[in-house]
């Protein structure tokens, strides 16, 4: 057993250092994480203003050097409207995000400060349909720490020997690049009890150069997103609602399908209870329940790992928090077709 814990710890920061390029962060509450997720979604809130926080914990039970999850995730982003009296119907917003990601022990640290701009244009008189345009810019710093690895040659009859030559030769152990993502997104509300909305993001336009090993031919692959998703109310209270939703990413050989239905139900005019199940395919299902109190919505969810990892996860793939605040946020019975957006 104490064998296979390293060779499980191995694979995973191998995995984390060669092939970091396969697939970016995620959040299995995808939503609550705007501003990662599509550009085009910056300022489109029924509020003054918008706070998200999440944090991912995952494969915290399979053993490393320091009893510390393989992957933390945490993510920090702010937006907000501008010129809603100028603009009409329309709408424009800014907005700034940032994140930091540890995999394995820290041997590989990533951290992405991001700014993003996006314009709503209503495309009806009465502002029911709207096209969301954005752009989203900034740098990404990631650091391997050679000490945190193991390697082969450090593997003898007693274990793990860090005294001995791993026999590499890392050209950077940092690296340094700008980072550039367009997103578009069309919202609309046919009826007074029926919202829809479609997204399409684009990340990583330039395609930087991203290597510990010195390989200037190895760029960063295109990350593409498309997500959809409706709010239908049941009630003319606007009180309770189901919105079933939808993702797909793909970024070179990797691809990701999530889809699963969200319930939510105000108990009075500040407070609200959530949840739902999701599916990610191939990989797991995805519970999440929690509560809005004062505009700050707060979620739990958990991923129950079936992958080919499930014999080290033992089943337990992720935790994941989130906290979203809206400033003067509307409730659904307020709000106006044309300042309408997806409920995060």
């Amino acid at each position: 057993m104490p064998c296979m814990r390293k060779v499980y710890s191995v694979l995973l920061i191998c995995l984390c250092i060669f092939s970091a390029s396969a697939q970016d962060i995620h959040f299995s509450q995808y939503s609550t994480s705007p501003l990662t997720l599509n550009p085009a979604l910056t300022g489109n809130i029924n509020g003054m203003f918008r706070v998200a926080f999440n944090y991912r914990n995952q494969w915290f039970t399979i053993p490393v050097l320091n009893s510390v999850a393989p992957y933390q995730t945490y993510q920090a982003s702010f937006d907000m409207p501008l010129l809603r009296e100028r603009l009409g119907n329309d709408g424009l917003g800014v907005g700034g995000s940032f994140y930091a990601d540890k995999a394995g022990d820290g041997a590989l640290t990533t951290y992405s400060g991001m700014a993003s701009i996006a314009y709503h244009k209503a495309v009806d008189r009465y502002g029911k349909g709207r096209i969301s345009l954005g752009i989203q810019a900034g740098v990404v710093s990631k650091q391997v720490k050679i000490t945190d690895l193991i390697f082969e040659s450090q593997l003898d009859n007693f274990g793990w020997n860090p005294a001995a030559s791993n026999g590499e030769s890392f050209t950077n152990k940092a690296i340094l690049y700008p980072d550039v993502a367009v997103g578009a997104m069309w919202t609309h509300a046919p009826k007074e009890m029926l919202r829809y909305y479609v997204g399409f993001s684009m990340n990583h336009l330039s395609r930087p150069k991203e290597s510990f090993l010195g390989d200037e031919t190895n760029r960063l692959n295109y990350r593409y997103n498309m997500n959809a998703g409706a709010e239908i109310f049941l009630d003319r209270d606007y009180a309770f609602s189901i919105s079933p939703t939808f993702l797909f990413m793909l970024q070179g050989n990797a691809q990701q399908y999530n889809f699963g239905l969200g319930l939510n139900y105000w108990v009075n005019d500040n407070i609200a209870v959530f949840g739902g199940g999701w599916y990610r395919v191939k990989d797991a299902v995805i519970l999440n329940l929690g509560v809005e109190v004062y505009n700050a919505r707060i979620g739990v969810s958990y991923d129950i790992n079936h992958s080919n990892l499930r014999a080290a996860s033992k089943a337990q793939g992720a935790l994941e928090l989130s906290v979203v605040y809206i400033f003067k946020k509307e409730r659904p019975s307020s709000i106006q077709y044309e300042k309408y957006c997806p409920n995060f």
